[in-house]
């Protein structure tokens, strides 16, 4: 997977291969997108796994109970709370491929712009005449 996404192939494309090999997903399902892609941010998916790469991370997440849904919803813990174990013994990324997957993530990552300062975004702002 770590090739596939380094030689330009998306985390969807990827999924697709596997489903059609027959490759089981995690927990017998089909693979879906986001468990490779996950999310960067909480360390969740197979390109953010960073026990592929020697880390056990415990503790990143912490799960409540949404009152109003009854659902359990996630939330990330400081970081300063994570407790880290170095396992370079489960280690099957090497450095240079982690990385260049991270850089690919960071190039990729949707970073949503400042809203347009139009009339509608303006209106009563002193510093910015109205049309009229």
């Amino acid at each position: 997977m770590f090739t596939d996404y380094l030689c330009g192939k998306s985390s969807r494309t990827i999924a697709f291969e596997l489903n059609r090999k027959g490759v089981p997903g995690p927990q017998g399902a089909e693979w879906g997108p986001s468990t490779i892609h996950g999310n960067p941010k909480r360390g969740v998916g197979i390109l953010n796994n960073e026990l592929y790469v020697g880390r056990l991370v415990w503790n990143r997440l912490r799960y409540l109970k949404d009152p109003d849904t009854g659902k359990r919803v996630s939330r990330l813990n400081p970081e300063s709370e994570w407790v880290i174990l170095d396992v370079p013994e489960l280690r099957i990324v090497d450095q240079d491929t982690w990385d260049a997957v991270k850089t690919r993530q960071q190039t990729l990552a949707y970073e949503p712009s400042a809203p347009a300062r139009t009339s509608l975004t303006t209106v009563g702002d002193p510093g910015i005449s109205s049309p009229v």
